[in-house]
């Protein structure tokens, strides 16, 4: 009966934990990252009978640009509210769930009450985790269902049959959930093969296979019928750049290179910042991380596995899960550091303070020593976050930059007086559909103005934003377009400081210079 009472306890101090955190870091803006406003866009049009498209297109059209999962997660609260701070909650939620998941399962893995206390608050307590907890993006219900798939797996039950077990059928929905949520989600898939294999379960390994490709194939066969072709991610693959597709594509030693330096970089930079005590790096290529750090991440990586290691045989699915993440993330190009591995953090955190506990009670026992390490002592620890949370907080509460203040600005001039059917190009499309409500396009990444030129013809183009957002490629491809051909483009508004201007499109001036160009183009090829 105590421990059910110190149990309720710290479950109430775990909720506590979280509410304090996640209230002081708490965001209303919505964030400038751009995808999660597709996010919302696809729930949206699941929400209101759309299926799932991209109703913010020049045409909307069925999309696959993100797994569908995260989407559909969304949609039962978008139908009742437009409100991202709702849907930002219930990422929130998302984060509470995973910690009270990994708090249980900790206590079914025989690990101290108190220890399982403070690892679910190191769950909550990265202010990597606390910052895509207040956005609209997948990670946390990512970790959410990761978490429900591994509690669920440590439920089944030994003496009864795996297809008779409910444990069984749940932890099977939750690892297809997951790849749907986000494609790296199948290393999880793999992290629960690997384990059934490791021990001596064939059966239920074979049996997760044909469950986990029975479930992918309605999201397989729908892409397939309406001619979408594959994910995005995997045409990334082979990418030197994909903001810049001028810059090619890698043979496969190049691709292998880029592999190892990611590796690399994951292990010898992304993991010392993303687990307590979280080093600070530079994660400019140009810069090594340094033989101190090396010897950090080593020590580290020990740590976690050693924390793995005391949840007997679910030490397989534990690692697994973590080196298969790494590996997945060490093959695409999008230049990463440590933000797709952040549905892992949680695991490591808890691995590593497990691992540290394990360590300091064996030493303990082996040299017969006349003391007890207290897991309470491992709360210290949670204290390395605070300066970090400190600066999540007052970045969360500064307003935009000048230059997306005046991107939104001409958003809101945009939905006051124009059509939501027109179109408008820009760098930041999914931005500006949430605040303007019109089609928006993005422009060729070309170097050829006549390509940028034809592209906006072809999605319909009536406005033009030229923004200082910061990206490069507004200065490699748009301006120089726009400079080329200043007789095609009109100013119909501007905000200054930094200088921002919406511009309109004269699409049939447009067609007959590219028309005129066409032909002298021809006359040039003539023999």
């Amino acid at each position: 009966m105590k421990i059910q009472k110190n149990r309720a306890i710290y479950i109430g101090l775990l909720i506590i934990v979280w509410a304090c955190a996640y209230v002081y870091i708490f965001n209303e803006k919505i964030d400038i990252n751009g995808d999660n406003c597709r996010y919302y866009t696809f729930a949206s049009s699941l929400a209101s009978g759309q299926g799932y498209a991209d109703i913010s297109a020049p045409t909307p059209h069925p999309t696959n640009a993100f797994p569908p999962g995260y989407p559909l997660l969304m949609t039962p609260l978008r139908f009742f509210t437009d409100s991202i701070i709702a849907q930002k909650i219930l990422n929130g939620l998302f984060l509470l769930g995973g910690a009270l998941l990994l708090f249980f399962f900790m206590i079914k893995r025989k690990i101290p009450e108190s220890l399982a206390l403070v690892g679910a608050c190191a769950a909550i307590l990265s202010d990597r985790v606390l910052h895509f907890s207040t956005m609209m993006m997948s990670e946390m219900s990512c970790f959410f269902v990761s978490t429900a798939a591994i509690f669920l797996l440590a439920n089944m039950k030994k003496e009864k049959p795996f297809y008779k077990d409910l444990s069984f059928y749940g932890m099977l929905v939750m690892v297809i959930l997951c790849y749907h949520i986000r494609t790296q989600g199948v290393a999880l898939f793999a992290a629960v093969v690997l384990f059934f294999l490791c021990t001596k379960k064939w059966k239920e390994a074979a049996s997760t296979v044909a469950g986990f490709i029975i479930g992918c194939l309605p999201w397989i066969w729908r892409n397939k019928s309406l001619g979408i072709g594959q994910s995005r991610y995997f045409e990334s693959i082979a990418q030197v750049n994909p903001w810049r597709p001028e810059d090619g594509s890698l043979d496969l030693s190049g691709i292998i290179d880029r592999f190892f330096e990611t590796l690399g970089m994951l292990v010898s930079k992304a993991l010392p910042n993303s687990v307590i005590p979280y080093f600070k790096v530079n994660y400019s290529a140009e810069v090594s991380a340094g033989f101190f750090m090396l010897i950090i991440a080593i020590l580290l990586i020990f740590l976690i596995i050693r924390g793995f290691w005391a949840f007997g045989k679910y030490r397989w699915v534990l690692i697994g899960y973590t080196v298969f993440t790494f590996g997945l993330v060490s093959i695409f190009s999008t230049p990463s550091e440590n933000r797709y591995i952040t549905t892992l953090i949680p695991f490591m955190n808890m691995g590593l303070l497990v691992g540290i506990y394990a360590v300091a009670t064996d030493t303990i026992h082996r040299f017969k020593l006349k003391y007890t390490f207290s897991p309470w002592v491992l709360s210290l620890l949670l204290l390395t976050g605070i300066g970090n949370i400190q600066e999540l907080h007052a970045m969360n509460k500064m307003p935009f930059p000048p230059a997306y203040q005046n991107f939104f600005r001409l958003g809101l001039v945009l939905k006051e007086h124009v059509s939501p059917e027109t179109v408008v190009a820009s760098r930041k499309g999914e931005l500006l559909y949430m605040f303007s409500g019109t089609r928006v396009a993005g422009y060729a990444y070309s170097q050829d103005d006549r390509a940028v030129i034809q592209k906006m013809l072809d999605d319909g183009v009536e406005y033009v934003i030229l923004d200082q957002l910061g990206y490069s490629s507004t200065p490699r491809y748009l301006y120089p377009a726009i400079q080329k051909n200043d007789d095609l483009f009109f100013v119909a508004s501007h905000v200054p400081n930094p200088d921002t201007y919406l511009l309109k499109f004269d699409r049939e001036a447009a067609k007959k210079k590219l028309s005129q160009s066409q032909r002298q183009d021809g006359k040039n090829t003539l023999p």
